[in-house]
């Protein structure tokens, strides 16, 4: 349970004093569960698109990449991997929905076996299997990428009538992602936009 409310700056200098040490999933999202982060903070970071939920840029340095991503009624994400890094986001506006798939198998297991990268995609007939799906809101919960459970989609539910803003953190910082076709049963890599960054990051900004 979160014991104190603190800024967004005060969290990106608690996120950079754990860096002298192993990043592990659950030290992190012990420090998250323990704070509340006061939406004010992020006003900056703050902006909803009609066409696509927005992604804007905190704070980036080897460890860390830190962000609001801003989202409107209807709007949520293709299913997508997180490249085997750790991934941690709550929400502090409203509500956000997360469904884990389990990955069965493709018609090109070679395409994951390759430096840098969780898979360079391409494949066809893949089996994803979906799992039950986890709810953050402002009350409690955080979502959470790992070794193991790296592939998810999320979406604001139809009950939520509100703009949603969710902070997420990622460790390793990564710039593209696979993107699952659960129709057609196929996979694409995608490069990752975001829509504001402050200014001195050389990030890829839409």
């Amino acid at each position: 349970m979160a014991t104190k409310t603190i800024s967004a700056a005060t969290l990106v200098d608690l996120l950079r004093s754990t860096e002298g040490a192993p990043t592990t999933s659950s030290r992190i999202a012990d420090l998250l569960a323990s704070v509340r982060l006061d939406p004010a903070s992020l006003r900056p970071f703050v902006r909803h698109g009609d066409d696509h939920y927005m992604r804007h840029l905190i704070h980036r340095d080897e460890i860390f990449d830190i962000m609001t991503i801003c989202w409107l009624p209807g709007q949520g994400t293709p299913i997508h991997t997180h490249n085997g890094q750790l991934g941690w986001a709550f929400a502090v506006q409203g509500v956000i929905d997360c469904t884990e798939y389990s990955y069965l198998g493709c018609d090109r297991p070679e395409n994951q076996n390759v430096s840098g990268l969780d898979c360079v995609a391409g494949g066809m007939k893949v089996k994803l299997e979906a799992q039950p799906t986890v709810r953050c809101d402002p009350s409690g919960g955080v979502n959470i990428v790992d070794k193991k459970v790296t592939i998810h989609a999320l979406s604001v539910p139809p009950e939520c009538d509100e703009p949603v803003v969710t902070v997420h953190i990622y460790s390793l910082p990564f710039d593209s992602c696979v993107v699952f076709d659960a129709e057609r049963g196929c996979c694409t890599r995608k490069d990752l936009l975001f829509d504001s960054t402050p200014g001195g990051y050389d990030v890829r900004v839409r």
